[in-house]
């Protein structure tokens, strides 16, 4: 019971990169959770192995909100002497005019800055703490056996003046960004994740890792919101281009989706329209390296299926490939066969009725203009064609639709 209650609370706190941690340590200090902030950027002073957290009450939930802003939530284990801690997590996001103030407050060295911007970006952000704190509420109840636990809070700042606190520490400034580069391959690694999952097709894997990716706010470039968020979308589609295009995606198929969702970014006028884009975006990648990719075929047989999808009313036969690929016909003819499953000339009448039935369902043509359009210049021959593959004539199918 307890350990399926506490894996199902860490994963979803996971899920929203919320770090949990479960110590026998009672000298533990923020700095072994804080994802190495006070290790980069502060030398404590000798404590003399003094911690707060060796006078905990049990049955009870505390959360703390340390000198940065950033807030930790943790308990007394149950009957047991370990500390489960949840944190470190923000309730609001600060802004850079903020970060530059509370660096002048505790005197830290100005080059420190952009190490402390990405490391606020990088935490999770909680403008409604209590649903963490009902949730390790619940925990609680379910390790204790149905205790209620009390809840105490306590604000660093208030422990020790600011003259104290400058007093037991030295911040410095590293010769290596190594808060920074911890966070940015943290970063890398989810966008890798989610780069895999539409290389490979998979829209749910690549839905799941842009939601994990969504919880890292990147460093705004201007002070349009807006643009900023256009600009994020504009390098995601150019990613998944990219990547479509190294998954055997021909540049024809790819162009038409990357400049149709550039267009959608570019005419947002609120954020709110602009956040409705990624998933169908995502969705749409994923579906076009899935049904598009010709990763599995030969170059001859990529060049050729690229070229019946691009005009389906030109000249596609077998003599033609065989010349501009300088090929020899009886090779290609079975080449092509033992890679698509059957011969040119009915690969290609395939993809032409199928046209056919999609100009027949949304346009007015007539029947020989559909004809044309589909390369079929004898509409007998069409006509035939399309009764042997649809059982009706292409009249008769667009008049049941």
């Amino acid at each position: 019971m307890e350990p399926s209650i506490l894996s199902f609370v860490t994963n979803y706190l996971s899920d929203l990169h919320i770090r949990t941690t479960l110590t026998e340590d009672f000298h533990i200090g923020l700095s072994s959770l804080d994802l190495g902030l006070r290790d980069n950027i502060l030398k404590r002073k000798d404590s003399h192995g003094q911690s707060p957290l060796t006078h905990l009450d049990a049955d009870c939930l505390y959360r703390i909100k340390d000198y940065y802003g950033c807030f930790y939530a943790f308990f007394l284990f149950p009957g047991e002497r370990k500390l489960f801690f949840a944190g470190p997590y923000l309730t609001e996001a600060p802004s850079e005019d903020g970060v530059t103030a509370m660096m002048e407050e505790l005197a830290i060295p100005p080059e420190q800055f952009p190490q402390l911007r990405d490391y606020f970006n990088s935490l999770p952000l909680l403008p409604e703490p209590h649903f963490l704190h009902l949730l390790l509420r619940r925990l609680y109840q379910g390790l204790s056996g149905g205790k209620e636990p009390a809840f105490f809070t306590f604000d660093l700042k208030e422990a020790e003046s600011r003259q104290e606190f400058l007093a037991s520490h030295e911040f410095v400034v590293p010769k290596d960004p190594l808060l920074s580069m911890h966070l940015l391959e943290e970063r890398y690694q989810i966008e890798n994740t989610f780069l895999e999952a539409v290389a490979e097709g998979n829209s749910q894997k690549a839905l799941e890792a842009m939601e994990h990716f969504s919880a890292y706010r990147i460093s705004p470039r201007s002070e349009d919101s807006l643009r900023n968020s256009k600009n994020l979308f504009l390098v995601l589609n150019t990613l998944m281009r990219r990547t479509a295009y190294e998954a055997g995606v021909h540049p024809l198929y790819i162009d038409e989706i990357s400049g149709n969702y550039a267009r959608m970014i570019e005419q947002c006028r609120t954020e709110k329209e602009i956040s409705e884009i990624p998933p169908y975006m995502i969705r749409s990648y994923c579906n076009l390296v899935e049904k598009r990719s010709l990763s599995a075929y030969s170059e001859p047989i990529r060049r050729i299926l690229v070229t019946i999808d691009a005009s389906l009313a030109a000249d596609l036969s077998l003599k033609r490939f065989a010349e501009e690929l300088f090929l020899n016909t009886s090779y290609l003819s079975s080449l092509f066969k033992k890679e698509v499953g059957m011969n040119l000339t009915d690969y290609v009448n395939h993809c032409r009725l199928g046209y056919a039935k999609k100009l027949l369902k949304s346009t007015t043509l007539s029947i020989q203009n559909i004809a044309l359009q589909c390369g079929f210049s004898d509409i007998h021959y069409f006509t035939r064609l399309f009764r042997r593959e649809n059982g009706v004539t292409p009249r008769e199918w667009r008049q049941s639709r």
